[in-house]
């Protein structure tokens, strides 16, 4: 029987590995040195994340525009 503490592992083991899936899937795909909604450069830092195509304003804009249309 689970308990609620088993239940916390749990969500925690199955969001850990989504992360990780998430982190590399992005690696095989293309990365863009410039933002492709406002233009401005991403910094390397970013770019090294791999899978990038937006600034962070940029980004956090599309994510929060997706949330509203689900």
């Amino acid at each position: 029987m689970m308990d609620d503490l088993d239940r916390a592992q749990e969500l925690e083991m199955e969001s850990r590995n989504a992360a990780i899936a998430n982190q590399i899937k992005k690696q095989g795909k293309t990365t863009l040195s410039h933002c492709q909604d406002c233009g401005d450069a991403i910094p390397l830092r970013r770019q090294k994340m791999g899978g990038v195509n937006r600034c962070v304003e940029c980004q956090t804009y599309f994510e929060q525009a997706q949330r509203k249309f689900k």
